[in-house]
Formats: structure tokens, sequence, C-alpha cells
């Protein structure tokens, strides 16, 4: 495997295929649109029934909905781009520490550590856990800076 940026999919391109994204990306950018307005704003020239077709899946998957308006239905994102990334990125996160326990929260502390902003997040973070009662029922981070958890 070579080691070039094409051939590692990082943050969302590696959960989903790269039409579902394009097709995500312009309903994020765009907001509400028909499955042709979609066809129209995408770059590849992608067939009006595959862009359907993904849109339908994106609408099973949660990610769109849609109503129908006259003969057609409009689609809309569900949640922001930032939504889904929590999302993904905490059910990822939770496989690794299901996965490999202490070891994955030594490396992930390990891999912070050389960037300041990034060590001074888990901090913060580590401090909101601690001031928590052990029985508040909370999520640890939902008050995160920068918006870590936004759900």
């Amino acid at each position: 495997m070579s080691s070039g940026q094409d051939s590692r999919r990082q943050g969302l391109a590696a959960h989903f295929g790269p039409l579902e994204l394009a097709i995500l990306d312009v309903m994020w950018s765009k907001g509400e649109l028909d499955v042709a307005g979609c066809v129209r704003n995408l770059d590849g020239g992608q067939a009006y029934t595959t862009v359907k077709t993904v849109m339908e899946r994106l609408v099973v998957k949660g990610l769109l909905a849609r109503r129908k308006e006259s003969r057609q239905y409009v689609y809309w994102p569900q949640q922001s781009r930032r939504e889904v990334e929590q999302r993904v990125a905490a059910e990822q996160v939770r496989q690794v520490v299901d996965g490999f326990g202490d070891l994955a929260v030594a490396n992930f502390v390990q891999a912070v550590s050389g960037d300041a902003e990034q060590l001074a997040q888990v901090r913060a973070l580590l401090a909101g856990i601690a001031d928590q009662p052990a029985d508040s029922g909370t999520t640890a981070g939902t008050d995160a800076p920068g918006g870590v958890n936004e759900y």
C-alpha cells in the first residue's frame, strides 16, 4: 500500500463512499434540493438515477430527510456536518477503546501530547469530568471547548 495522501482516506471520507460524501457536501452547502438540483451541483456528471439511489440510502441512514413536493422529493440534511463528524468520531473512538482499553487511551494521550492546543482541550475535558458527580448521568465532554461534542 502506498503512503500517499490518496491512499489514506481520513475523517468522513473514511466512513462514507465518495458519492455519499459529495452529496452530503452539496446538501450541507445548499440546504434543500431535489435530486436534479443535487446532480447539477455535483462535479462528476453522475447519472440522475445513481444520485437518487444514493440520496434514498442517505435517508434510510438518517442523514437526509425528504418531503414530497408536487411530483418529486425535496431533500435536506438531518444533521450538520459537525454533528455527523461528532457522531462518527465518537463511534470510532468507542470501538478503539472497547477493543484496546488502556492501550488506546495511552496512545491517544501520546498522539495529542505534541500539540499544545489539543493537549489543552484534553485537559479541559478531563477537568470537566473530575468536576462532575459520579452519579450525575451526564456524558463527559458535552461542554467541551471548541464544541467538541455537539449533540
